[in-house]
């Protein structure tokens, strides 16, 4: 092999490796790597029904949940799932680079979805989304996610919204492991 060949391989060689490295602390800082600092993690909490679930349980009954969210797809998406009372679900939040928006997706064994999106401010997540329910009935979420204790509590306050009606909730998990 000549000198230039190994000249024109090292040099390729270098610029992939440069490349890698931008698109690493791209990653690193992106907004999905915000909501991945806050969310990744297993959890545990409690609360009270805001609504009535088909499928999952009354308006006003309480529940305790667990949950667990990690890194997929070579951390360009965070997958979450968990259980609450008598009913699963699971969730996958993504970072949609045209809209710039940390978007989600999340079903439950009940039926219900619901899409939408959530977005690092200051020291809480914003969130929003709309879906439906297995009866058939749309639905509106609108909530702020707090974060206490050096992030290993969780509270999440906002209201779920049918046909123009607000039902308050405030949610608390615990992270029982980083």
């Amino acid at each position: 092999m000549t000198c230039t060949r190994l000249r024109l391989i090292g040099g390729v060689f270098a610029l992939m490796t440069v490349s890698a490295t931008v698109v690493a602390a791209q990653q690193a800082s992106s907004p999905l790597a915000d909501v991945g600092q806050l969310m990744v993690g297993n959890w545990t909490g409690s609360g009270v029904y805001a609504a009535d679930y088909p499928g999952v349980g009354k308006k006003g009954e309480k529940f305790t949940a667990t949950a667990a969210c990690r890194w997929a797809a070579g951390r360009a998406a965070i997958a979450c799932e968990g259980k609450d009372n008598e009913s699963t679900w699971s969730s996958m939040y993504w970072y949609d680079v045209t809209a710039k928006v940390v978007r989600f997706a999340a079903v439950n064994s009940g039926g219900n979805f619901d899409q939408g999106t959530t977005a690092k401010v200051g020291a809480k997540l914003v969130s929003a989304s709309a879906g439906s329910f297995g009866d058939g009935r749309k639905v509106e979420y609108k909530w702020e996610t707090l974060f206490e204790d050096n992030g290993n509590t969780r509270i999440e306050a906002g209201a779920t919204i049918l046909n123009g009606v607000r039902n308050e909730y405030r949610d608390t998990y615990k992270r029982v492991k980083k």
